[in-house]
């Protein structure tokens, strides 16, 4: 999958399929809205869940807090895609 044109589903794809593999749940069982420790996900299987995330959507070095602070399929979908589409801004000459 090309990650530069991940549409906010595709993201939200990847994190349920990530998830719900870690969770031994069937993906479609999976409640987008519902805490990942509700699924007894813990920090291995976070560091899992981020390592794929990584890999399937070309990120890297991501926050080692962003599935606790985006606790949901939901909201740290939106946090990834948000991610990925950020631009940073250039410094301007005199650093400001």
């Amino acid at each position: 999958m090309n990650t530069t044109n991940m549409t906010l589903d595709d993201v939200k794809h990847v994190l349920t399929q990530a998830v719900a593999a870690e969770a031994g749940v069937p993906a479609a069982e999976l409640a987008t809205d519902q805490p990942f420790t509700s699924y007894g996900l813990d920090s291995m299987a976070a560091l899992a869940v981020g390592m794929e995330i990584e890999d399937a959507c070309g990120l890297s070095d991501l926050p080692v807090d962003l599935l606790w602070d985006h606790p949901t399929v939901d909201s740290l979908s939106e946090a990834l895609w948000n991610l990925m589409n950020t631009v940073p801004v250039p410094a301007t000459a005199d650093g400001q």
